[in-house]
């Protein structure tokens, strides 16, 4: 994914329907600045269904600690999907990739819309693994992914943006 498809990449929100990478990003300030004093926790996470041709539901998701939030969702498809880590690891990376791309435009809209380059917010990422289960295994390969990339990482049970939001999603 490049920064360039990201822009006519078409997301989807519960109330606002279909929305493009910069109504994103508009709609995410939007909501901070309807409290500019209170704590926020933006979020990515991807969650996916099925091998071979995976279906794939990545979610940007801001939350007003203690206050509701926001998110939006879109789904891609990755092929040859085989084995459990490579479904995993696709999950990983596709939220890696909305990240990189992601968290610059959200600084600088940040910036824009509310005076300031580093609002009250913390960013994770959040990887569907967990420490019971078929994926506990895994953990440590992909909290130290993504910790590599110097971003926090959730797993479960508190990745909510993928197991709970990405994962309500998947086909």
């Amino acid at each position: 994914m490049t920064r360039d498809t990201l822009n006519f990449l078409k997301f989807n929100n519960p109330t606002r329907g279909e929305l493009l990478f910069g109504e994103v990003l508009q709609e995410i300030v939007a909501f901070m600045q309807q409290q500019p004093r209170a704590r926020y926790r933006v979020m990515i996470g991807s969650d996916s269904n099925g091998f071979g041709l995976l279906d794939l539901v990545s979610v940007i998701a801001v939350h007003r600690v203690g206050n509701g939030g926001r998110y939006f969702w879109f789904r891609q498809n990755r092929e040859n999907i085989k084995t459990l880590r490579q479904k995993i690891y696709a999950e990983v990376q596709a939220s890696l990739e909305l990240a990189s791309i992601f968290l610059p435009a959200f600084r600088n809209e940040l910036k824009t819309g509310m005076n300031q380059a580093e609002g009250p917010f913390d960013f994770q990422i959040h990887v569907d693994v967990g420490t019971k289960g078929e994926t506990r295994d895994l953990v440590h390969e992909v909290t130290g992914m993504v910790m590599a990339y110097g971003y926090e990482v959730m797993v479960k049970p508190d990745s909510a943006a993928a197991t709970s939001l990405a994962d309500k999603h998947v086909k």
